[in-house]
């Protein structure tokens, strides 16, 4: 059975982005089914990042002082009224057609908890020339091999039905930088037994040159395995 038309916010946690804030938000414009409702949420920025995205008409700005993505996603998250929450990070380029792409997944399928999506690499991207797919696909199904779970969604490109979000509000770290903030919200859904699909047409690019930095796989290595533990541990417990 087909669903109503399904409302979409967008969320985007941003500290100090004012150099690349202004071309994610011209593509969100540009989407061929708008979206909804589009929050930056402002993370104690020392830079023009609140000022670009104010000057973007609709956007609705929101203050969290208090740093750490976990904080200014789940203030995002709670004043997004849409029926559906996406969330993007501030260096995400969203092709034409990925919002339309969120909406007939969730409006296809009832039961769909959450989506993710595919993605290119920005520098090497032109147009509706999108490269980097294939590469990224490659490290994304090997991060999930390492897990033992997929899809995972990814703060660059997901979303999630907003009861989905609320079932696991309570259950995911807020504040607490040995968790990796993105996975914890994927092993939260199934924890909770809430499905996860991906969706070929929801794509974006990416900076990958931001995150493919020796300090940072260490790091994900690092909160990755304690993430995991984490939920080893719920599952110890609720079969105890």
């Amino acid at each position: 059975m087909t669903e109503q038309r399904v409302s979409l916010s967008v969320v985007i946690p941003a500290r100090d982005e004012e150099r690349i804030l202004e071309a994610c938000l011209r593509a969100l414009s540009l989407q061929s089914d708008p979206v909804d409702e589009i929050i930056v949420v402002d993370n104690g920025s020392s830079d023009r990042t609140a000022d670009i995205a104010r000057s973007h008409a609709g956007v609705v700005v929101l203050t969290e002082p208090r740093p750490g993505i976990t904080y200014a996603r789940n203030t995002g998250f709670d004043a997004a009224t849409g029926d559906a929450i996406a969330r993007i990070d501030a260096d995400t380029i969203v092709t034409p057609g990925w919002a339309g792409a969120i909406r007939r997944a969730f409006e296809a399928d009832a039961g769909l908890a959450a989506l993710t999506g595919p993605a290119g690499f920005t520098r090497l991207s032109t147009g509706d020339r999108v490269v980097g797919r294939t590469a990224y696909g490659l490290v994304k199904a090997a991060h999930e091999v390492l897990i033992g779970n997929g899809p995972v969604l990814y703060g660059h490109n997901m979303a999630l039905r907003r009861e989905a979000w609320e079932a696991i509000r309570d259950l995911v770290t807020v504040g607490d930088h040995v968790i990796s903030e993105d996975l914890d919200v994927t092993f939260a859904l199934q924890h909770t037994g809430q499905r996860i699909g991906y969706e070929p047409d929801m794509l974006v690019t990416i900076a990958v040159e931001r995150t493919l930095r020796y300090d940072k796989i260490a790091q994900y290595r690092r909160t990755n395995r304690l993430t995991a533990e984490k939920y080893r541990r719920r599952r110890l417990e609720s079969a105890a």
